[in-house]
């Protein structure tokens, strides 16, 4: 993968060599920074603060090193597991209306992380969420915004398995969102995008704030997302309250506002069935984009001119990753890729990037993604197996329909992606 230098890489590369910082990590496994000490060569807020991994600087990434605060003025650089993998599952929305009586919200233009929320919050996603029965009073927005944390102590796992034993005094936090119930408290970082993971610090310091004031109710630390006109929820926990790498996924529950996705399953059958079978194209690869609803979610960003460097930069995820998702646009012959290698929608990009979420358009995309056989053939297959994957067969049909697939591992990996876009088109058939 190419990497392209910025003012904090540089940066940081002069305070790595001032301070002899690898070295320093060699000998005692952490080192400890503070605020002036980076100020010297670029201000502190801007240098420190990495929401997910791929914007952490090229040196953290080479030596596999994260940065955490424990004091509002001074941080700790180690090789800490601090991110975690968002794993998105592709499953049926759960229909969902906001009251008749509300009138200024536009639910055709939801562009904030809050008015997501706001959104989510009033249509009853998050009573759902927190098991809200219809007997119960509804959930109340509580704490929100940025607040000091106090002091806090944990256990923190390094890439060796190792513990270390983090001390935090008065460090700040971000909560996008708290709603709170008669048993259980939901504690929400929000994104208007899929990223491959974030930062677990965004949703343990709040986590632990609230077991600090003394509650006796559940809390759920919750990453939400909202990205192709889906809310998602993507709920954790914390299997030891005193360990910040012990957090474990437990569900996803995943809305639609105003729409019901539910193809007739005849329909789609009918579209299998009469698809014209076309060639693999030789002027893009075989997909290698496992999270079909993210490759949906960026036919937004390209209603002009945008490079993979862009396209990185907005959806928090490598350039490499960025190539493979706009790359699947083009397969679908809803993006064109010029010689100065930026992507654009063509004309059935810019119809489709005009429709909602909904039947109608799922069904225009159904036909682009069957009309390639090797994906005709893997959905019938999962038909007749009643749903089930023969990720065996599915990558014998690769091997033999696609050109460019020559070698059977290859064939395996690419299986994923195949498996991953049945997997969307199960979600939006009744």
């Amino acid at each position: 993968m190419s990497i392209r230098s910025n003012k904090t890489d540089i940066a940081w590369d002069k305070l790595f060599n001032k301070y002899n910082i690898l070295n320093e990590i060699e000998k005692d496994n952490v080192f400890k920074i503070s605020a002036a000490q980076i100020n010297e060569f670029r201000e502190a807020r801007l240098m420190t603060k990495f929401d997910h991994s791929i914007h952490l600087p090229i040196l953290f990434k080479k030596h596999k090193l994260r940065i955490l605060p424990d004091t509002r003025g001074t941080y700790i650089i180690g090789k800490f597991k601090a991110y975690e993998n968002l794993k998105v599952e592709e499953m049926k929305p759960i229909p969902k209306v906001i009251p008749d009586f509300i009138q200024t919200f536009d639910s055709l233009d939801i562009t904030s992380e809050s008015t997501a929320l706001n959104i989510a919050h009033m249509s009853g996603m998050i009573d759902d969420v927190l098991n809200t029965k219809a007997t119960e009073p509804s959930s109340i927005l509580t704490l929100s915004g940025r607040m000091g944390v106090g002091n806090i102590n944990y256990k923190i796992r390094t890439n060796d398995n190792l513990i270390y034993d983090f001390r935090v005094n008065k460090s700040q936090i971000e909560i996008d969102g708290s709603y709170e119930n008669l048993n259980e408290i939901a504690i929400i970082e929000a994104k208007n995008k899929i990223p491959a993971d974030f930062l677990i610090r965004q949703l343990y310091y709040p986590y632990r704030y609230y077991n600090n004031l003394g509650v006796n109710k559940s809390i759920k630390p919750i990453f939400f997302t909202y990205a192709d006109d889906i809310f998602s929820f993507h709920t954790f926990k914390f299997e030891n309250i005193n360990e910040y790498t012990s957090i474990k996924r437990v569900n996803q529950l995943n809305f639609i506002l105003n729409d019901t996705l539910d193809l007739n399953l005849e329909e789609v059958k009918k579209i299998s069935y009469n698809s014209l079978q076309v060639e693999e194209p030789h002027h893009v690869p075989f997909p290698q984009a496992d999270n079909f609803t993210r490759i949906l979610d960026m036919i937004g960003y390209l209603t002009k001119y945008r490079n993979k460097w862009e396209l990185a930069g907005v959806y928090d995820f490598d350039v490499r990753q960025s190539d493979y998702y706009a790359n699947a646009l083009v397969y679908l012959e809803m993006a064109t890729k010029n010689n100065n290698g930026e992507f654009r929608l063509n004309d059935l990009g810019f119809k489709i990037n005009k429709m909602r979420n909904s039947n109608r358009r799922n069904h225009i995309i159904i036909e682009k993604i069957l009309k390639h056989k090797s994906f005709n053939l893997a959905f019938d297959s999962v038909l007749k197996n009643h749903g089930e994957f023969d990720k065996e067969y599915i990558s014998k049909v690769l091997l033999e329909n696609v050109p460019t697939i020559k070698k059977i591992s290859t064939a395996k990996r690419r299986t994923n992606t195949v498996c991953s876009w049945i997997n969307w088109m199960l979600s939006v058939i009744d």
